[in-house]
């Protein structure tokens, strides 16, 4: 017999539960006892906790029913690396799981009460109430800020089912109105916790039993939360290279092509985090290039015309000494017929369903080299970005949007090369592997008003991003009538 976990997704200790058993790997079977409607205190229930309490493990004839204890019990039970076995940063361990559900968590449940239930159940929340919790609520956070204005983590470098514990009283902090402005190694911290793959995974639910507004509220016109689609990863075979042939050719016959390995993923809405992201961290960045060129049909108009304004929306936006603009691609789904082999007009493509990165660490300097023959050698002696910049036009993005793998969640193990056959060279793409630990972001309907920087390839290897993944994908909340995607794609290369 395996585990059996009894437990409401939406509650506090549940959310702990569930997703530190999925960050330990644990296997179990989940038995979903509905805390609203009462199911924790049916006769049934009951046998098996008679607590009355979410969550409940059992193992055979052991019932487990606090939190921390289900958490320590399934982290020994696989021997996991989250509860370390060093007795020093086990006991400091401890002693976070102790101080969790006897200080921090019945001084946060008060503000998720007062914020969160009572709004849900139509009732005013009690300010006297709220006004008689900060001293403690603030007491107990400058333990946390003191503590992770020293550490990474609480018990040290690496993450442990201690900031799972930890972090769980406050999953909901914006809509509990956490009064969290003074503490800003506690918000960076909590933020880490919320791009863990484990903890996202039970986001859906409790969004859906606790903030049911959440799902419909818009900000700049977007809908919040996230989807499931399913993109195109490409599987490493050992002994066959991955290629594309753009020309007509007996060679393409029986190659590896790219895209073999469809996968399902979430895509997270990424407005609320717009002002965070960069080309140097995640690998890819929101900014704003409004324009009144509309020629976009036109190849000849854009290089005249259009890419002067990106090169001083680089310039000033990234802070490059010298931009070159080299390339430009106008993608809609009406140009999905179009055969990959036709070598005319490719400036007119489909959104590639792909997911990929332009360039790679050999095939950066050499295109730089291809554009720039002359140049190129002391070019590279200081800093050369490739630095990809998606538009909309035409319209707001209804359907087809680009999804965006942050580098964070990507390691380089997770790239490999897809090589591109031209009739007069040969290019190299980067393709990739499906890891279920990456963390993919879009920007639900962008305007044309908006850019997203892509970068491609940085020559700098000082632990900046360089290289990051991207795919178009089925939007499933598209409009059955949504107007056709339409965007413009400027390659660029940027001089530091």
């Amino acid at each position: 017999m395996g585990l059996e976990v009894y437990a409401d997704p939406c509650t506090v200790n549940s959310r702990k539960v569930l997703a530190g058993l999925d960050l330990i790997g644990t296997q179990y079977h989940f038995n979903h006892i509905n805390y609203f409607t009462g199911e924790h205190k049916s006769e049934e229930y009951l046998k098996i906790n008679h607590s009355a309490t979410v969550p409940a493990l059992k193992d055979g004839d052991l019932c487990l029913t606090e939190s921390n204890a289900i958490l320590e019990y399934a982290a020994d039970l696989t021997g996991s690396k989250y509860y370390p076995k060093d007795l020093k940063t086990r006991a400091d361990v401890n002693r976070w799981l102790f101080w969790e559900s006897s200080a921090w968590f019945p001084s946060c449940y008060v503000y998720l009460v007062e914020n969160v239930v009572k709004p849900l159940l139509k009732t005013e929340a009690d300010q006297s109430v709220l006004d008689g919790q900060d001293p403690r609520f603030h007491q107990l956070a400058g333990i946390l800020e003191t503590t992770l204005s020293q550490k990474k983590w609480l018990a040290g470098d690496n993450l442990t089912i201690a900031d799972i514990s930890v972090a769980a009283p406050m999953h909901l902090h914006d809509a509990q109105k956490l009064p969290l402005e003074k503490y800003p190694h506690l918000q960076k911290w909590i933020a880490e916790i919320e791009k863990i793959p484990s903890w996202q995974k039970t986001q859906g639910a409790v969004d859906k039993a606790l903030l049911p507004n959440k799902s419909s509220a818009t900000t700049n016109g977007t809908s919040k939360g996230s989807v499931e689609t399913t993109v195109n990863y490409t599987k490493d075979l050992p002994n066959k290279a991955c290629e594309l042939y753009f020309y007509e050719t007996e060679k393409a016959k029986d190659i590896h092509e790219p895209g073999d390995d469809a996968q399902k993923i979430f895509v997270h809405d990424g407005w609320d985090h717009a002002s965070t992201f960069s080309i140097d961290k995640e690998g890819f960045a929101l900014g704003e290039l409004k324009t009144q060129y509309e020629q976009w049909e036109d190849e000849g108009a854009v290089k005249q015309s259009f890419y002067p304004e990106v090169v001083e929306f680089l310039k000033k936006t990234v802070g490059a000494k010298r931009v070159l603009v080299f390339d430009h691609t106008i993608r809609t789904k009406a140009n999905i017929n179009k055969k990959l082999t036709q070598e005319a007009n490719t400036s007119q493509r489909a959104p590639v369903k792909l997911v990929h990165c332009d360039y790679t660490a050999e095939s950066g300097p050499v295109r730089l080299k291809q554009l720039l023959p002359d140049e190129a050698d002391e070019l590279m002696t200081r800093r050369v970005a490739f630095i990809n910049v998606w538009k909309p036009i035409h319209n707001v993005v209804e359907e087809n949007p680009l999804a965006m793998c942050e580098v964070p969640s990507a390691p380089n193990a997770d790239f490999f090369k897809l090589y591109l056959r031209y009739r007069d060279r040969n290019g190299e793409n980067y393709v990739m592997r499906f890891n279920k630990s990456h963390k993919w972001w879009y920007f639900p309907k962008m305007t044309t008003d908006k850019v997203i920087l892509l970068k491609t390839y940085d020559s700098e290897t000082d632990g900046r991003a360089r290289f990051v993944g991207h795919t178009a994908f089925d939007d499933p909340t598209s409009p059955p009538d949504a107007k056709t995607r339409e965007s413009v794609e400027i390659r660029t290369i940027a001089f530091f």
